[in-house]
């Protein structure tokens, strides 16, 4: 097993979850269920240099959450844009060290999906090749994060699987089947427009492809807006949001849906679900960002109980 020395001396500390041999415990049943394998945590930190602009810094990227950074951990995992994703947020507390982030998240690439369905409509002949829509396996991965530092979200161990397409298939991904192009986010709730919109910050790395936001700036902006993060002191900052006094072990509350380049024109459609809220008249929200090149819309949806 690979690990950090940060990781070993929160592994070593007394936590509030009870004993660092519970922590330990808890983390490895997150990352072993059949068919993950653990990785080398020390690369994939090391990957994410890549992508930080704020270099000058003593801690580049140490403000970007875990949710942006297992996002550009996933989508650079595979070179294909047109993608669907599911995340699955929890989170354990440690008196030491604060909350430890616990995430699933599936990253499926839809090309060869999408290219079916050109030459269904077209025929082979006038179907561009497999290449033009994007190459990747669907991914599966794991991820527990914690603050150390300065640092917002610091890996502290991490999983990964090659999910089967035919496994895929049978799949949900924030309400939908996975591989099924004809299922939009327009059905999983009673979505209304809003005028509300993410204030700008300080870039930590690349917002955009050139043409539409990143995976992980959409989930940014959506952090923002469902008050797991705040801009209050100019700079972006990750909060984690409140989390739900019945919320189970590492088990999840937020839920993260991002549809990426899946039509004809260039889009990101992405979707925050917040459950088991502590509200009297409410059990669940949601917000959806929505952007085409030149435009973005805001939608939201709440579930009463």
């Amino acid at each position: 097993m690979i690990r950090t020395l940060a990781t070993t001396a929160l592994l070593l500390a007394s936590t509030g979850i009870a004993t660092a041999n519970d922590l330990e415990t808890a983390i490895d049943q997150f990352l072993a269920p059949p068919g993950y394998e653990r990785v080398d945590i020390e690369a994939l930190e090391q990957s994410l240099q890549d992508y930080w602009l704020d270099t000058t810094t003593i801690s580049p990227g140490g403000a970007v959450g875990p949710i942006e950074k297992a996002l550009l951990i996933a989508t650079g995992a595979i070179p294909s844009e047109r993608t669907r994703t599911a995340l699955a947020y929890g989170e354990l507390y440690d008196e030491q060290h604060g909350r430890l982030s616990f995430i699933e998240l599936r990253h499926y690439n839809m090309g060869p999906a999408i290219r079916d369905m050109a030459i269904e409509a077209y025929g082979a002949d006038n179907t561009a090749d497999a290449s033009e829509f994007g190459e990747g396996e669907h991914l599966g991965w794991r991820f527990v994060f914690m603050p150390l530092m300065g640092n917002t979200a610091v890996l502290v161990d991490a999983a990964r699987t090659v999910i089967d397409p035919d496994i895929a298939y049978d799949q949900d991904c924030t309400g939908r089947p996975c591989m099924d192009l004809d299922y939009p986010f327009d059905a999983i709730a009673d979505w209304a427009e809003t005028d509300m919109s993410a204030p700008h910050w300080p870039r930590q790395y690349s917002e955009s492809d050139g043409l539409i936001a990143t995976p992980a700036h959409a989930a940014a902006e959506l952090a923002v807006i469902s008050w797991s993060a705040n801009v209050e002191s100019g700079a972006y900052q990750w909060t984690g949001g409140e989390r739900p006094e019945s919320a189970d072990y590492f088990h999840p509350w937020r839920f993260i849906g991002i549809d990426r380049n899946l039509g004809q024109e260039a889009a990101i459609d992405a979707v925050w679900q917040e459950t088991q809220l502590m509200d009297d008249s409410l059990s669940a929200m949601a917000f959806r960002r929505l952007e085409l090149p030149g435009a973005t819309y805001w939608f939201g949806a709440a579930t009463p109980r």
